[in-house]
This record gives structure tokens, sequence and C-alpha cells, in this order.
């Protein structure tokens, strides 16, 4: 893909511009554009043990409900670029096939996770913060087009630190008090989801659903029997007007807009 230099110029002042609102993940994907095509593009951070956290995604609900939610509950686990992650691989550009073998193809996330979202390849840039916290944009290409290439690879590599830097300073990554202060906002706001309408088990469940726990880990957290927690969950989804997970994830984000607002 030839580059013309003044349209990458106008393109990484739109990204240098853009930091700070939320017209940058678009300009960062434009940018991204000029190097490589793809066709959607997803944000994630990892960091600790945590649950993955969605950065940005330009998915549609269908797509998100799987891709973003249902993998937070426990695929993510599984994932091959989370895996390099922890394994402390160098920084930067990889496509799923450098870090995988054909046993991939029959392996436990490849039947319960990554056949479903319908995707031919995926490229991760892997972005470091520390041994412990790491963020990976994700690059897919559908059925009908080509898998991504070492040239494609290369590519990314040479505006990895352009990337990086541009990444951790908009989502002033590198803030750890203002992170820890805005997720104890989060949690408190978080806990007082449904609270008029749960018991308090049921609003405990809840809440550790939330946090991406399935019924067997939140059973082993509650000290309860995973058939109880699930007759929770059950009671739960009833009183709060959900039928599914991503529903859930839906009024729980839409709850704590409300309460930013």
């Amino acid at each position: 893909m030839d580059i013309d230099n003044t349209e990458w110029d106008e393109a990484f002042a739109a990204v240098l511009t853009q930091i700070g609102t939320d017209l940058f993940p678009t300009a960062l994907r434009k940018l991204i554009e000029l190097r490589v095509g793809f066709e959607s593009m997803i944000l994630t951070r990892y960091r600790d043990q945590s649950p993955p956290v969605s950065l940005y995604y330009d998915l549609d609900d269908v797509q998100a409900a799987i891709s973003i939610q249902f993998y937070a509950t426990g695929p993510y686990l599984l994932d091959p670029f989370l895996q390099a992650c922890k394994s402390n691989v160098t920084p930067g550009a990889y496509c799923l096939t450098d870090l995988v073998n054909e046993a991939f193809f029959r392996s436990e996330y490849y039947r319960t996770f990554y056949r479903k979202i319908r995707i031919s390849d995926e490229l991760g840039v892997l972005i470091k913060l520390d041994a412990e916290d790491w963020v990976a944009i994700s690059l897919s290409r559908g059925p009908r087009q080509p898998r991504f290439t070492s040239e494609d690879v290369n590519k990314i590599n040479a505006i990895h630190k352009t990337l990086s830097a541009a990444v951790i300073r908009h989502w002033n990554l590198n803030d750890r008090e203002n992170e820890q202060d805005v997720e104890t906002q989060v949690e408190a706001r978080l806990a007082t989801f449904g609270k008029d309408r749960l018991s308090p088990r049921e609003a405990e469940v809840i809440r550790l659903i939330l946090q991406g726990h399935s019924a067997g880990s939140a059973s082993a957290f509650l000290g309860i029997t995973e058939g109880t927690v699930k007759v929770h969950r059950h009671n739960a989804y009833a009183k709060l007007g959900v039928s599914s997970q991503a529903e859930l994830f839906s009024a729980a984000t839409r709850y704590l807009a409300s309460k930013q607002s």
C-alpha cells in the first residue's frame, strides 16, 4: 500500500489533534488503515488478573455481544494474544498465525468463541504498559478478505511507537492514581445497580457476573452451589427485565451513564 506523504501527515496530525476527544478512535483507525487494510478494530486492556476492559470497538450490537461481553466472561483467558502478553513477548504487531499452530483450530477457545465471530484473520498490536498491564489493538478481516501477511506486520511495526504513545496518551493509561479513583467511583455506582429491586444475594450475584464471573466461579466466591447461583441469576434477570448476559451488560452500562450525567 503506497502512502502519500501529505495524506500521512494529515492523518497523523488528526490523531494528535483528537487525543482526549471522542473522535480519537476514528482518527487512529484512519491512520492505521493507511498502512494496512482491515474490517474492524477493537482496543482492549488486560491488567493484572482482572477481566479485560474494552477501550473501543466498532462493532454492531450483535457482534459486540459476542466479541466484547461474552469474551469478557471467560474466553479471553484462552486468547493467544493475551497468552502472548503473559509470556512477556516483545511489544509489537503479530498475526494470529505467528502465535498458534494447527491445534488452535481444534481448541476450546476456537470452538466456543473464535468460530462464532466469523473473521478470517486477526492482527494484534500489543502495547506494554508494564509486565502485568497491556493494551491490544485487534485488527480483523472478514471471511472474504485475504489473511494478513508478514509485510502487513512490518508496516504496523514501523509505526508501533507512534500508536503506543497515542493510545497511552489518549486513555491516560499511565495515570495510575487517577485510574484507581475512577475505578472506585465506577465500583461504587455499580454497587447500587438494581438495589431497589434485588435481594442482597441477587445483587451480589449480578455484581459478580458484571465483573466477568461464570456461575461456577461465582458459586466458589460466595460459598454457595452453582445451582443456587443460577436460581438467583434467573430471579434477578426477571426483576431487571433482561433475559441474557448481553442485555444485562447493556442495562448496567445505561445505568452507569445515567449516573455520570
